[in-house]
């Protein structure tokens, strides 16, 4: 298994493909940190004159509606209601932490996908181009090659991921000092809980898509799998009620909670139309025991399927 194990990772090393993969996730990282920079950047004098603005338009367009008593609603024209102050006005800086975090999650979709797409690629190409059916004949053992071929699959998937947040957290750094200067860049404990969390549901993923891959046999046929899965695990999240107990085994809620640490359902009452309540809160322990077990059994059955394939005829 040592042996087949470092045949693969050497011949990822070697994969173009992976530098690729790299390069592209670190010019979306750049590309996030840039258009999202515009968020941590310091107040100007810009920001205070749009700000006066807007407050003198809503307090005279509230003065035109409510300054006459008797033709006021009371539900509006409470005072409590009236524009009373330019500061309300002015956007919130953010921190380096909310900064980083907003930068990181507006990627992540990509750099799973990317993962996925990589890790389903690199075990692809070994059927498409038949260099499984001759590795098969030097290695009859079939349950060790999958398990080498997924395992460096899965490094591979890591990898693109963990240059995805690594390159985003230095752009977010250098932008943020730009910006504001070291004395203002802190980060609260969620930071390095999101990149511990992405970094886990990109190993998953990444063992996902290779393992898919070993048992068809096509890239193509894993990806059409992940995307009939999600796009219907979505559609059926927003068809069935948020009380339904199906929502917290639906996959999309499950990646969301992965990924953001919990996933908030909400359900409507017949009481009004637009009546939504919370139904309940998907947190992360639940998230991962299911997306264990679900990972452990797609590797189970892939190496079921690749152990009875006729793959040398």
């Amino acid at each position: 298994m040592s042996a087949l194990l470092k045949a693969e990772l050497l011949r990822l090393a070697s994969r173009r493909l992976l530098v690729l993969f790299l390069v592209c996730m670190a010019a979306l990282a750049a590309f996030g940190a840039a258009i999202d920079a515009g968020n941590a950047a310091p107040i100007t004098a810009q920001d205070q004159r749009s700000a006066r603005e807007s407050f003198k338009a809503d307090r005279a367009g509230w003065m035109e509606q409510c300054g006459d008593p008797a033709t006021a609603v009371p539900d509006i024209c409470d005072e409590s209601y009236a524009p009373s102050s330019v500061d309300s006005y002015l956007r919130v800086p953010f921190s380096f932490g909310d900064y980083a975090e907003g930068v990181i999650l507006l990627g992540s979709p990509l750099a799973l996908l990317a993962a996925a797409v990589l890790a389903a690629a690199l075990v692809g190409a070994e059927f498409s181009s038949g260099n499984i059916g001759t590795q098969l004949l030097f290695t009859p053992r079939r349950v060790p090659l999958l398990l080498a071929k997924v395992t460096a699959a899965t490094v591979g998937g890591v990898l693109v991921v963990a240059t995805y947040l690594g390159t985003a957290l230095a752009f977010c750094a250098l932008m943020f000092l730009s910006l504001r200067g070291a004395h203002d860049m802190t980060a609260g404990i969620d930071l390095p809980l999101g990149l511990g969390r992405l970094l886990v549901l990109g190993f998953l993923v990444s063992v996902m898509a290779g393992a898919l891959t070993m048992g068809t046999g096509s890239t193509l046929i894993t990806a059409t799998v992940f995307a009939v899965v999600l796009v219907g695990s979505s559609t059926l999240a927003n068809a069935i009620s948020g009380f339904s107990p199906a929502q917290l085994f639906l996959p999309s809620n499950v990646f969301w909670t992965m990924a953001e640490g919990e996933h908030e359902i909400y359900g409507w009452t017949t009481a009004a139309y637009d009546n939504w309540i919370l139904v309940r809160v998907m947190h992360y322990d639940w998230a991962l025991a299911y997306s264990v077990v679900g990972t452990a059994l797609i590797v189970l059955a892939a190496a079921w399927w690749f152990k009875r394939r006729d793959i040398l005829r």
